[in-house]
């Protein structure tokens, strides 16, 4: 098969998801960065005291646990960050929502009910690679079938313009005994190898493209999600098998298909209408792009979530579902009207509030490239790195604590074996004598009557104690006081 390969640079935030999410469970939130960990590894950092404290909160199960968990964790964020396995940076809103929200609760519902914000957050597809750290990681990618799902779009809509929705069933969406006719069959797109990323976490922000409140810019606030994305300047490198198809002519569809729709972001009317996204987005963005043409070699896609309605269909038959009315608190009947557009958008925005500033979500250039990568390592998000090596000092400094540990054991049992075949050497008297931590606590006791047997051994015991009182002058030869009373003593022993 015929192959190519294709660099790929983020014009704007991507988020290709995973299906999971960021839990408050498993996570806390400071200074601008998000610090994700495993339960075992919090359990296990924590001092014996306020494991108990953790673990009375789960077995109560009351309907505030979560609450109580997730303050919990937030109270013990240099815990977190100590034993954290990765890191992504966080806006200044979802920063502030963090902070102002997770562990408390939002409001008491009927038989006294709490309801708490869960605080879920998106997650993007990440994938395990070797870094030049020799540690393996986590990082943002470009999955191949999201590409190839964004390249087949384009190019359906290409063969239904030249040949009709007949070509475009026969070619595309035949299945079972028809398959050999389905020509993106064997149109194969790898996953992308990772040269450049940074990942991030803000808003995705709902906002009508053909309606806008002048007088009250808060009335323009819609729906808003917590989300990951790969961040712009991102890039990556794919490689594909594209067989006897001629990749040009699908490449060059991309571009037909996805341009219109990239430059209707700058424009203030489409299709008769007045549109208003222009207006929410980044300065830098509209400056940068509003007059944006395309080199030679190079082709526009768009991949992802909140790609939008028009990117994922084709021109001409589009039947986009948009609610007309219904709902509410009086549960009216739903009314739908079906569109050739959508109306309204998603932005990546850094606030849940933001009227300005946002990105619009997917846009990739993708350029045919001659680059060969021979090396074995792919680029990890820059914070992660940071992370990772922690995470590497961590595991060394841990290991140097454990061949302490091992070596401080062994010397122990070798002290203790000593001991022990000390202890075995020694008459009765001898290990009578050790076992006492002061000999003037023997004299004591022997004045007092409570060594056992002591006629019969008080000689050869008076002999061992005035061995270990001659080592020193001031305890025998120039005894003086005490000292001297306990030589006297031990004399009288060894002349009566």
């Amino acid at each position: 098969m015929a192959n190519i390969r294709l660099k790929l640079t983020a014009l704007s935030p991507i988020h290709i998801g995973s299906g999971e999410v960021y839990e408050p469970t498993n996570f806390i939130m400071d200074e601008g960065v998000l610090y994700s960990f495993r339960d075992e590894d919090f359990y296990s950092a924590l001092p014996d005291i306020k494991k108990e404290a953790f673990m009375r909160i789960l077995e109560e199960n009351k309907s505030d646990s979560f609450v109580r968990i997730h303050s919990f964790v937030k109270e013990n964020k240099n815990t977190v960050k100590e034993i954290a396995i990765g890191m992504v940076a966080v806006t200044e809103g979802i920063q502030k929502e963090y902070s102002d929200k997770v562990g408390k609760i939002s409001q008491i519902e009927a038989k006294n009910k709490k309801v708490f914000n869960k605080f879920e957050i998106q997650r993007i597809q990440r994938k395990q690679v070797k870094t030049q750290a020799d540690i393996y990681a986590q990082t943002g990618y470009i999955v191949g079938s999201a590409l190839k799902g964004s390249i087949s779009t384009a190019y359906q809509e290409l063969v239904y313009k030249k040949e009709g929705k007949n070509a475009v069933e026969k070619k595309f969406q035949a299945k079972g005994r028809e398959i050999s006719n389905n020509i993106f069959k064997e149109f194969k797109v790898s996953d992308s190898i990772v040269k450049r990323v940074n990942t991030k976490i803000g808003f995705a922000l709902n906002k009508e493209r053909f309606d806008y409140d002048f007088h009250n810019p808060n009335a323009n606030i819609k729906l808003s999600t917590y989300i990951e994305v790969i961040e712009p300047k991102s890039e990556f490198m794919v490689y594909i098998n594209y067989g006897e198809l001629d990749i040009k002519e699908i490449l060059q569809s991309c571009t037909n298909h996805y341009m219109p729709i990239f430059r209707s972001l700058f424009l203030s009317q489409v299709n008769g209408k007045k549109e208003y996204i222009n207006k929410y987005l980044s300065p830098n963005f509209y400056e940068s792009y509003r007059h944006f043409e395309l080199k030679p070699n190079q082709y526009l896609l768009r991949v992802g979530k909140h790609s939008g309605a028009r990117s994922v269909t084709i021109e001409g038959l589009r039947k986009i579902k948009s609610k007309v009315s219904g709902g509410g608190k009086r549960r009216k009947p739903n009314v739908f009207e079906y569109l050739d557009q959508e109306t309204t958008s998603w932005l990546f925005g850094e606030k849940s509030n933001s009227n300005n500033g946002l990105l619009p979500f997917g846009w990739v250039i993708a350029e045919i490239s001659d680059e060969r990568d021979n090396s074995e390592f792919e680029a990890i998000d820059s914070l992660y790195a940071v992370q990772l090596k922690r995470v590497k000092e961590r595991a060394k400094d841990k290991l140097a604590r454990e061949e302490r540990l091992q070596k401080e054991v062994k010397l122990q049992e070798e002290k203790e074996a000593k001991e022990r075949a000390k202890l075995a050497s020694m008459t009765p008297v001898q290990r009578l004598v050790n076992g006492y931590n002061s000999v003037a606590d023997l004299i004591n006791d022997m004045k007092a009557g409570k060594i056992e047997n002591f006629d019969e051994i008080k000689i050869e015991l008076a002999r061992e104690i005035k061995k270990i009182l001659q080592q020193t002058p001031k305890t025998w030869d120039k005894a003086k006081k005490k000292a001297l009373d306990r030589k006297l003593y031990i004399e009288g022993v060894l002349n009566s």
